[in-house]
């Protein structure tokens, strides 16, 4: 009896290790994301110097409608401004600081950062900017005053989908039309490509802290394609083009 028993498990073991491989197979997958690197032996600035028509610093994001601008006044607050391109009508609301604007299904998503103290930021959505209050004009400068009045306070036509302290973003990009964003995560110094689902933050791939600036030049030339350009504290681009993510470091040429 004991034999006939054995049999007939030395018969399944075959069938179980092929199960087990076909599982395998389905959940092993290619990397979400492709990164690759590159070492370039020259100064990034010659680089800089080759960039034609630089976007107006303050200048977020442009479709057909919409211009999308911004002011920051650091801990006084800052503003988020949609300006109609056909009417010239100015839409504004509260949002401490703007550092990226994205489309995703006709609407608008506003990734905003903060470095004062341990740090903060927030990603707002707003669905139509003419519900926002209207505003008559993007002031120029930053008017030398501590109060800093000329900055929104108000959040209408606008819904907060996340806050996190302690926490930087340096960028955010579309992909598959899911909004991922470039974190800083002050507790554990690590620098992270998150994905915004559910209104949190989920960790998709940590990537090396020195990738990361609270004060980089962007250059975004679509929803899925940027370059981020870093000077400290080494000279870097960070180049986004849909899930490739490739990594430039620099070093001054040879004299």
């Amino acid at each position: 009896m004991q034999k006939k028993i054995l049999k007939q498990y030395k018969a399944r073991i075959p069938f179980v290790l092929f199960f087990l491989l076909l599982m395998t197979g389905c959940t092993k997958g290619p990397s979400f994301f492709e990164f690759t690197t590159e070492k370039v032996d020259r100064d990034i600035v010659e680089d800089l110097k080759k960039i034609k028509n630089l976007p107006h610093p303050r200048l977020l994001y442009s479709d057909t409608i919409y211009e999308v601008w911004k002011t920051c006044s650091g801990e006084w607050g800052g503003t988020v401004y949609f300006k109609n391109k056909k009417t010239n009508k100015i839409y504004n609301a509260r949002a401490t600081c703007p550092v990226s604007v994205n489309r995703i299904n006709n609407k608008y998503y506003i990734s905003n950062s903060l470095s004062h103290l341990s740090g903060s930021s927030d990603i707002m959505e707003v669905i139509d900017p003419e519900k926002m209050e209207q505003a008559t004009k993007i002031p120029v400068y930053y008017p030398d005053i501590i109060t800093r009045e000329y900055e929104s306070h108000s959040s209408k036509g606008t819904k907060k989908l996340i806050e996190s302290f302690g926490t930087l973003i340096m960028s955010s990009f579309v992909y598959k039309q899911k909004l991922y964003s470039i974190l800083l995560h002050y507790d554990t110094n690590q620098v992270t490509i998150s994905e915004l689902r559910d209104n949190k933050f989920y960790t998709i791939q940590e990537i090396d802290k020195d990738l990361f600036s609270d004060d980089p030049l962007i250059i975004k030339k679509s929803e899925n394609y940027q370059k981020i350009y870093l000077q400290h504290p080494n000279p870097r681009i960070l180049e986004i083009n849909e899930n490739k993510i490739r990594f430039i470091s620099y070093t001054k040429s040879k004299k």
